[in-house]
């Protein structure tokens, strides 16, 4: 990233409190897969299949729990491309659950 754009992004990477798991998460059909990290951008864990099920949404709300309390986090922001329409349930899902859920466009994170 390039002067103006940077800025923006380190502006952002301020607002979200150290308390906040931050969850990155690739839209799919059959499944999504997702990355949970702290305010720093560290990963903590990554996780390539979760399911665009029930099974697969408690699944996934487990993992946040469960990452939640063994790093005493509070707070939770899941940021994802809104890819076709498979993006509604799991965003639903996690807006039921308390979650902080975001839209962010790929294309705005790539170098020009």
């Amino acid at each position: 990233m390039h002067g103006k754009d940077y800025n923006k992004q380190i502006a952002k990477r301020q607002k979200i409190k150290g308390t906040t798991l931050v969850i990155g998460m690739d839209i799919g059909n059959e499944f999504n897969a997702m990355c949970l990290m702290n305010k720093d951008g560290e990963v903590l864990s990554k996780y390539p299949q979760i399911y665009n099920s029930r099974k697969g949404f408690n699944f996934f709300s487990r993992i946040i729990e469960d990452m939640k309390k063994k790093k005493g986090l509070r707070d939770v922001l899941i940021g994802m491309e809104p890819t076709g329409h498979y993006w509604r349930k799991i965003a639903y899902f996690g807006q039921e659950q308390g979650y902080d859920v975001r839209f962010v466009r790929t294309t705005a994170l790539r170098h020009q």
